[in-house]
């Protein structure tokens, strides 16, 4: 078994929750939210980086007992490999509660900022970076990484706030004291609403092909730089170059090779949808896997 970090307190209160109960539809979805949230803020306290594929993270999230005080769930954070924690037991212990603090300063964060909530969204950033300098992160990257987690995990966050006003009137995840606070109706609602689609500027993508329509001006690529390895991305190749033979793109399919490529992406809750591809990029030199830093 891995070492336990800490465990955070999942607190529902109000209408079914007030009787020790809760629509268990509800409490499942809100339950994955949650662990979806604090494995990437878990990932961020022990690593300094942001990660959002469950089996590449450094830290598990497993549910202990249910509680009847309202309605309550422990969930216990467990690191996936030892020697990245502290050995000598003072600083185990002490890293152990900045991190708790980093974790649970970051998941409230993000659902402040989704929420709207910006009194809120500061006080639990400030707990989140303090702790995460504590444990040696930088500020800088400790930011970039909770902004991260607020851009790829709204669908994390709608899941947690489900049961709210429903068959709870408010759900928190921590210790007010580490920035954790309360959401309610109003703020679930801000979570939920509809996100419009974001067109990103030009920029140089290294992607991949692994089907190309030369017809239809249509691909799908991996791209260079992704945590899933085995996603693919939909492409729309505006160049003209593609109705000539033999263009840069079919001999880069053909061949199985990187190209590098100018874009527009196309976003839809922070997370790429669709990439334009206008022209063919300068190549650059791309690390392997095991050179990245």
């Amino acid at each position: 078994m891995e070492p336990e970090l800490f465990r955070i307190v999942l607190r529902y209160e109000g209408l079914d929750a007030d009787q020790h109960s809760i629509d268990l539809n509800q409490l499942g979805q809100s339950i994955q939210g949650a662990a979806r949230l604090l494995g990437s803020a878990g990932h961020i306290a022990v690593t300094g980086q942001y990660g959002k594929q469950q089996q590449a993270l450094s830290v598990r999230v497993l549910a202990g007992p249910a509680d009847a005080h309202c309605y309550e769930f422990v969930a216990i954070l467990h690191t996936v490999n030892p020697a990245l924690w502290p050995a000598l037991p003072v600083i185990a212990d002490a890293a152990k509660e900045a991190s708790k603090k980093a974790v649970t300063g970051i998941v409230n964060y993000v659902l402040a900022k989704l929420g709207g909530r910006k009194g809120e969204m500061d006080v639990a950033g400030e707990v989140a970076k303090k702790a995460l300098e504590e444990m040696g992160h930088t500020a800088r990257a400790g930011m970039e990484a909770m902004e991260r987690v607020a851009t790829g995990q709204r669908p994390a966050a709608r899941a947690f706030v489900a049961p709210v006003g429903q068959s709870c009137a408010i759900a928190r995840i921590g210790s007010a004291d580490d920035g954790a606070f309360q959401i309610d109706k109003p703020t679930r609602d801000a979570i939920e609403a509809p996100e419009l689609l974001e067109i990103g500027h030009t920029a140089t993508y290294d992607i991949l092909i692994s089907e190309l329509d030369w017809k239809n001006h249509t691909c799908k690529f991996e791209l260079h730089d992704q945590d899933d390895p085995d996603h693919r991305f939909n492409g729309e190749i505006t160049d003209p170059l593609i109705d000539t033979p033999n263009n840069a793109y079919s001999r880069a399919f053909d061949n199985r090779q990187w190209i590098a490529v100018l874009g527009k992406a196309r976003l839809k809750e922070g997370e790429l949808e669709r990439l334009y591809i206008s022209d063919i990029a300068p190549p650059r030199v791309l690390l392997a896997p095991a050179e990245k830093a």
